[in-house]
């Protein structure tokens, strides 16, 4: 009777450990931030003539928090710190590379997915400056602790065991590029979009 207790309870203990966002059997994404210019570029039709005065951002700090994938007309809650997507991450502050960054892998149910969101907070990690964003362009060191949300637009097909979904930051680093004081950060990179 006590070696089928035992088994009873260690076969409870594994099915309850799974419940409540089981990750087993869903795909792994590899999540990369793709290639960028430091130098603003122009969209399709506009010259950077037109653009405001590029400052070339020459470094670039993330303090990422969490991430989400959602699906076409899938709303964020109002408080993104209590959404049901949300995908704790462990990243810490990142260096971002104009050759590409490699992120994370997670694990994501199969769907499409037509938006990514990152929450970029102060307190990712332990040990990090204490700053969401750090931005170095023409006008010097920009920093600010502001929670920012970067979303990302596309179509993303999870199918496979594994996929790799690279995020174009390009129009964010624009974004940046003309920010002249640390107050400027959240709303110049809410209120770009990057793509995938």
């Amino acid at each position: 009777m006590g070696k089928y207790f035992c088994i009873f309870s260690l076969l409870s203990a594994l099915t309850l450990g799974c419940a409540g966002g089981t990750t087993s059997g869903n795909p792994v994404v590899e999540v990369n931030l793709d290639t960028y210019s430091p130098v603003p570029t122009a969209k399709p039709g506009a010259s950077i003539a037109s653009m405001a005065t590029p400052f070339n951002v020459s470094s670039l700090v993330m303090c990422f928090k969490r991430l989400r994938f959602k699906t076409e007309n899938e709303t964020t809650n109002g408080d993104p710190t209590q959404d049901d997507d949300n995908i704790d991450l462990e990243l810490g502050e990142v260096v971002l590379s104009p050759s590409g960054t490699s992120l994370t892998s997670v694990s994501v149910p199969k769907g499409i997915y037509t938006r990514v969101e990152f929450d970029l907070e102060k307190d990712c990690a332990d040990g990090t400056s204490g700053n969401s964003l750090q931005v170095t362009n023409g006008s010097g060191l920009l920093t600010t602790d502001e929670r920012i949300t970067i979303k990302f637009e596309g179509i993303f097909t999870v199918d496979e065991s594994s996929e790799i979904l690279n995020l174009g930051i390009q129009n964010i680093i624009n974004a940046l590029d003309t920010a002249t004081a640390g107050n400027e950060l959240k709303n110049k990179a809410e209120g770009a979009s990057g793509s995938f």
